[in-house]
């Protein structure tokens, strides 16, 4: 029987003649497999560069050379931290996993090293993963971004793949969020809520904060957002997942002094009250690289027990 991929999914787009290395040398795995890997490779393929990724920059990822493809040595964390920084390059990665779980980060050296005929041929399959937009806007600034009025420029902005969370942050009392989604079309907000915070996650970072909140699994061939309320102070809020062309509003209406938008888990920025946070697709979509042997189902069931039986002591 055939396998069907999950939607989106694509062979890569041409035949891999250069290669870029973003390694996280701050793992003592990843050096100590370089030293064996980088000539194995270099064999194979020309080596455009080699980047530690603890020294690079996300504005130093446009000045690298051109290549068909990123090998990204790290864990997903270090996957996550790469995608951002390269979203403009529109280039495939294909993560090496030394971390724990190996969600984005698919394959091992072994995995690479055995499927290399297909990654290097350009038969490997692939996957568009949806990136989104974070604006933070100031106290003032028109409300939902105006009918056509002009805003003023964001004090924050930043990219995501998984998700981007306002968290109540200390002395940890509950904050209040008034949530608009298409607001230039609905004409007003949905509702307002307080609580701890809010994720709104991508697809692919449904399986991250979202899901351990209590949000739901999504799969990443769905053009979709979860938004998912952190503790709220009510029965009635339900994670909902909606199309991600919608602009989502949040106006933070109460803060506390520690109150903070946190990017993918990584990037984070002090918000007061006042401040308005829109979120919403980013214009490229990531393009990943998958591990032949692994489909997203299997992962999901494999990685994070998605499903697993009860079992007897």
């Amino acid at each position: 029987m055939t396998e069907l991929p999950i939607a989106d999914a694509s062979p890569l787009p041409r035949p891999i003649q250069h290669v870029l290395i973003l390694a996280n040398k701050g793992k003592p795995l990843v050096t100590q497999a370089l030293r064996e890997f980088r000539p194995w490779l270099d064999e194979r393929v020309n080596i455009a560069a080699e980047v530690d990724t603890d020294k690079l920059q996300p504005s130093d990822a446009q000045d690298l050379p051109e290549a068909d493809l990123a090998i990204v040595l790290g864990g997903d964390g270090t996957f996550l931290s790469q995608a951002r920084a390269f979203i403009n390059r529109d280039m495939p990665l294909l993560g090496v996993n030394f971390g724990k779980l190996g969600f984005l980060a698919e394959f091992t050296i072994e995995d690479l090293k055995h499927h290399w005929p297909e990654i290097a041929d350009g038969s490997c399959r692939m996957s568009r993963r949806m990136m989104i937009d974070v604006f933070v806007y100031p106290e003032g600034a028109p409300e939902w971004g105006g009918n056509g009025a002009t805003m003023p420029a964001p004090s924050f902005y930043a990219i995501a793949m998984n998700d981007a969370v306002i968290t109540a942050g200390p002395p940890y009392r509950m904050i209040e969020l008034e949530l608009a989604i298409e607001p230039r079309h609905a004409g007003t907000s949905a509702t307002t809520f307080t609580g701890d915070g809010v994720i709104v996650s991508t697809p692919s970072g449904s399986t991250a904060y979202n899901i351990a909140a209590g949000g739901p699994i999504v799969s990443p061939g769905i053009d979709g957002l979860c938004l998912t309320a952190i503790c709220p102070h009510t029965l009635a809020f339900r994670p909902i997942v909606f199309n991600a062309n919608c602009e989502t509003w949040l106006a933070l209406r109460r803060a506390n002094a520690g109150t903070s938008l946190v990017i993918d888990g990584q990037v984070s920025a002090h918000l007061e009250a006042g401040q308005q946070i829109l979120v919403k697709k980013h214009p490229r979509a990531l393009q990943l690289v998958h591990n032949p042997d692994i489909n997203y189902w299997k992962m999901l069931a494999h990685k994070m027990h998605w499903a697993a039986r009860p079992r007897s002591v």
